[in-house]
Formats: structure tokens, sequence, C-alpha cells
């Protein structure tokens, strides 16, 4: 079995795709018996059905927020904004979805997935500001269009109200986060 998954592991992912098709046609389910294999860094990866998905509903309306996913958070106390900086470059560095961009080859659309693609965490200055008026500058924020090709896929924003009050408006783009994965980044 190891020699086999050595072999496995060997093909490009277009090889293994067509080798998965291949066992399919012939009826072997490869449900619950396929390993995780560790792509090699230059090797670009396909999209998953969603992504696909996602990809196509951009093409068609690259302006639209209907699929971004904000999180806000109301922070109260003082905020070290440079370990919150260094928080979101390490969580960045450790899940390489979020340093995923996009691009059509072809007939073909691929994910890259960037060695570095720098985080910028935004800071304004809201002090004064009536609960509308923050509401609105959220609802900007959370509306920005996301640019698929170039990223990042993840903003941060950091509303400043007070010295001792902050407002913490997270966006990503569905097509590099989901329903599981934004729970985890948000307690991370």
């Amino acid at each position: 079995m190891q020699e086999l998954l050595k072999s496995v592991r060997s093909l490009s992912q277009k090889e293994r795709k067509a080798l998965a098709a291949l066992l399919k046609r012939q009826g072997v389910n490869l449900y619950g018996i396929t390993p995780v294999l560790k792509r090699s860094p230059e090797e670009p990866l396909q999209l998953s059905y969603a992504q696909q998905r996602q990809w196509f509903l951009w093409q068609l309306e690259p302006g639209s927020a209907a699929y971004h996913i904000p999180a806000v958070l109301r922070l109260h106390g003082e905020l070290d904004t440079e370990a919150l900086k260094r928080s979101f470059a390490a969580l960045v560095e450790r899940h390489e979805v979020l340093r995923t961009t996009f691009r059509q080859e072809g007939d073909e659309t691929l994910q890259v997935v960037h060695d570095d693609l720098p985080l910028e965490l935004r800071e304004e200055t809201m002090s004064g500001t009536d609960e509308s008026a923050l509401l609105l500058r959220i609802e900007d924020e959370v509306l920005l269009p996301f640019d698929l090709e170039r990223g990042p896929l993840l903003r941060v924003l950091l509303l400043r109200l007070s010295a001792e009050e902050q407002v913490l408006v997270v966006t990503l783009h569905h097509i590099v986060s989901d329903g599981w994965s934004t729970p985890i980044m948000v307690e991370e």
C-alpha cells in the first residue's frame, strides 16, 4: 500500500485527477480511502466546486458584496494595535487560503498561493461618532468589492471610538472562507 501511495504522490495534480476519474468509471469508490496528499508549493491548485461557483458569480458581478463574510467585534479596554497586527500576520502565514488569489488560464481557473500577501490593518478614528454613523461606516466597509485576481481576500479595519473602545471589522470573500472556517479564524 505504501508503494502505491508513493507512486500516486509522484503524479501531478492533473494525472491524479485523471486516475481518480478512471477508477470512478471502473466502479471503484474512493470515498474514505483517498489520502490527503501534500501539494508541492509550485504546483497550481484547481478550484473546488464551491470555489468554481464563487468564481463564476464574481465574473458575472465583480462589484457584488453578496458573498462577503463580515465579522464585527466591539472591543473594550486598551488595545495593543501592534499585537493585533502581529496576530493577523501570523493568521495569514498559518492559513495559505488567506494568501490565495485566483487566475484564469485558458479554460481553467487556478488558485495561486502566494508566499507573502501583505495584509494591511487599516485604522480610522471615529471618536464622537453616533451609532448610526458607525453602522454606516461598517456597512461601507463590508460592501467594498474584493478583486479575486489581486487579493488579499481578507480585509481588517479597526475603528477607534475612544482610547478604551474600538470596533474591529473583518471581511472575507466566501471563496476563501465558509461557515466552518470563519469561527475558527475569529477564535484564533
